[in-house]
């Protein structure tokens, strides 16, 4: 009796197991099968998982037991021609050879096994073309606000529509994941209900999000630049001005392996245009008027006349010729040629001294040097807030490039957007806000 059950319950789990196998290779990625709420014969794939887990230690336990039970029946299998049970027996080393082959033949993705997952590839493909993926990972696990705020919505907005679509949410603070069970919809759907009053974040004129679209980096250069309306030209040009070689019929996984750089730095580089040159123009304060240290007049030493302060001429007052005004440094004042004495009446130029009044002329006036202003320090601990911060607003606080911050997240195998706050950033990674601030600064 014992032996049939184990037998029976053997064979039952080997079944469910061999079932089990069949959903998962062919089932969508676990990203796209809960952000589409895929299913198969009502069950989940989550669900499906935990079958096949379940009827494999089923399958283990039973198999044990019949080895047990049948332990005759192996040692005779182990026996020579004289019937002495042999452990080395040409049986069982053709039995460990063949065990051994099929596990290095599988490890090196040799024919048949390598057929077998680029069919699964292939599947898990056509189901991202046909359900969509989400737009991060875990997005069905965000709450409408967090949501909203990442994808450049607003929340409000948000919950008006999905209210016209017939979407019922009480609240921003509720997950996608929870407003879709509610509904009876999938996380997917209320994500598209959610795109129709997506606000413009910041792209370029483009066309290019500021945030990239889920699965560009398998796509080509070309099929890029043909969908957002960039001239394939400007894309390639913007490349080799960040000093990224690129081809466009790579794709975008492709060049950042090529120029050994994070695909995020490949999509920055073809949003950004090199801004032109500005120039700055200088205004004069509303106070009394500087006046600006001045150089000698390119002349004959015999015409050459001494820098003096820049004054309004008195009545019926001979004033001395002036040389045209320019800006120079305070450090080098204006010299006489050698052998040509100052003009008498003119006190000669000193170094950092300033000239005194003439008899009815105003008095020269300098104006003080401001100091510089202060270069922000890398906070030792944590500042006031830091969870609720986002990483932009840290990085612009702190004098830090946003692009350095998320590489040297990265190097720690942290994805990061600018407007994740450092909150959502521990979460994620399971690391506690301080620890992000760390990596942030480099320390």
């Amino acid at each position: 009796m014992f032996k049939k059950s184990v037998f029976l319950i053997l064979l039952f789990s080997f079944f469910f197991l061999m079932l089990s196998a069949l959903v998962v290779f062919i089932a969508p990625a676990a990203r796209v099968a809960s952000w589409a709420d895929w299913t198969f014969l009502g069950l989940s794939r989550p669900s499906w998982e935990a079958a096949h887990l379940g009827m494999g230690l089923l399958f283990v336990v039973a198999g044990l037991a019949h080895v047990a039970c049948n332990r005759a029946t192996l040692l005779d299998a182990l026996r020579d021609a004289d019937g002495v049970v042999v452990l080395f027996t040409r049986p069982f080393f053709v039995g460990l050879i063949v065990a051994v082959a099929v596990f290095v033949w599988s490890l090196g993705g040799m024919p048949p096994v390598g057929q077998l997952v680029a069919v699964s590839d292939y599947l898990k493909q056509r189901a991202v073309e046909t359900y969509g993926e989400p737009p991060y990972a875990e997005a069905q696990r965000s709450t409408l606000e967090s949501l909203a705020r990442r994808m450049g919505m607003d929340k409000d907005k948000a919950l008006a529509l999905l209210r016209l679509k017939n979407i019922k949410a009480e609240s921003a603070n509720m997950t996608l994941a929870e407003i879709a069970r509610q509904n009876g919809v999938a996380p997917g759907g209320v994500f598209e209900a959610l795109r129709m009053v997506m606000e413009p974040s910041g792209g370029n004129p483009a066309g290019l999000p500021k945030d990239p679209p889920p699965g560009l980096g398998r796509r080509k250069l070309s099929d890029i630049c043909e969908e957002y309306g960039l001239p394939q030209a400007t894309a390639m040009s913007r490349l080799a001005a960040a000093g990224m070689k690129a081809q466009p019929s790579w794709t975008l996984t492709d060049t950042a392996k090529a120029n050994n750089v994070l695909p995020i730095a490949v999509y920055e580089a073809l949003r950004t245009e090199k801004p032109a040159p500005v120039a700055v123009e200088v205004t004069p304060t509303p106070e009394a008027a500087t006046p600006q240290p001045v150089q000698e007049q390119e002349s004959a030493p015999a015409q050459q006349q001494p820098t003096t302060v820049q004054q309004s001429a008195p009545v019926q007052e001979p004033t001395p010729v002036q040389a045209a005004p320019q800006q120079a440094p305070v450090a080098q004042p204006a010299q006489p040629a050698p052998g040509v004495a100052s003009q008498p009446g003119y006190a000669p130029t000193t170094p950092g001294a300033v000239q005194p009044s003439q008899p009815g002329y105003p008095p020269a006036t300098v104006a003080p040097a401001q100091p510089p202003a202060p270069a922000a320090s890398i906070p030792a601990t944590p500042p006031p807030g830091l969870e609720k911060m986002m990483l932009q607003t840290f990085c612009r606080e702190y004098d830090i490039p946003l692009s350095v911050a998320v590489q040297r997240l990265a190097r720690h195998h942290i994805t990061a957007f600018g407007d994740m706050s450092f909150e959502e950033l521990s979460l994620e990674n399971n690391r506690t806000p301080s620890d992000i601030m760390r990596l942030v600064v480099g320390q």
